[in-house]
């Protein structure tokens, strides 16, 4: 139930969703007060959140003390653990679909092993290798199409059931526990904006992993015009901000950080 309200949610702080109703009711409403008011707060939405520049340095600010890893490259660690929601697999091609800006999370941790700096890959909750509902999974394609780019299938951990942060940490912790590897011997990979709240939920299950942190963001030393022109992008990266902050407020008030 909170996967589904969660997924829900999420289409409802997306400044986009925002114009768009906005602009209807510019044009159902009766009230010519009203109209004028959703008319000219649509203009608004849209300039503010279709802007580069601002939501750049908005996020830069917010994940600045994530932008760089904790590991020690000299080291080798026992595994990366990359969290979920990167990609799913097209059952008629068997070719992953990656989501938004998140492959990274995938082959940042392939560079990682394939540089000797971690042995495996456990990937916790993503939808090409989670068992659904019906108990399918897409696991063997998974593996396959990772066996086809030169990764055996040996590289990989799969924890099959996690559907939210929380039960990332809560699934990962139980699967650690049983194949006797501490949380030191770990780095754990998500987005620069995802770490955070990450490395909290792994904190409630008493683990305190390295972090190496993908899809980061730094402001832009040199702005041009065309930094200013209106960009859906600039769009879903504030939704991708939104998330986490209303996220993590909703994530405290269920005690999960």
């Amino acid at each position: 139930m909170f996967f589904e309200i969660s997924k829900f949610l999420n289409f409802f702080i997306s400044p986009i969703t925002w114009i768009i109703l906005l602009l209807i009711g510019a044009f159902v409403c009766k009230n010519k007060k009203l109209r004028k008011t959703c008319l000219f707060g649509s203009i608004a939405v849209f300039i503010v959140f279709t802007n580069s520049v601002l939501v750049g340095y908005v996020k830069s600010q917010t994940i600045k003390e994530y932008c760089r890893t904790n590991i020690d490259t000299t080291k080798q660690y026992r595994l990366a653990i990359v969290m979920g929601g990167f990609a799913s697999i097209n059952q008629q091609t068997g070719q992953l679909q990656y989501k938004q800006d998140r492959a990274d999370r995938l082959w940042e941790a392939v560079r990682l092993w394939r540089k000797g700096i971690v042995e495996q890959i456990l990937i916790t909750g993503d939808p090409t290798s989670i068992i659904e509902k019906d108990g399918t999974s897409t696991t063997a394609r998974f593996l396959q199409y990772m066996d086809e780019m030169k990764i055996p299938p040996s590289v990989f951990v799969l924890e099959q059931e996690a559907r939210n942060s929380k039960e990332n940490a809560q699934y990962t912790a139980a699967l650690l526990k049983q194949m006797n590897i501490q949380d030191t011997a770990c780095v754990l990979i998500t987005s620069a904006t995802h770490m955070e709240r990450s490395l909290k939920c792994f904190a409630q299950e008493g683990l305190y992993p390295y972090y190496f942190p993908v899809h980061t963001q730094v402001s832009v030393a040199k702005i041009n015009h065309r930094d200013f022109y209106p960009s859906w992008n600039a769009a879903i990266e504030w939704q991708e901000l939104l998330n986490e902050w209303i996220g993590e407020i909703i994530y405290r008030i269920m005690g999960y950080i």
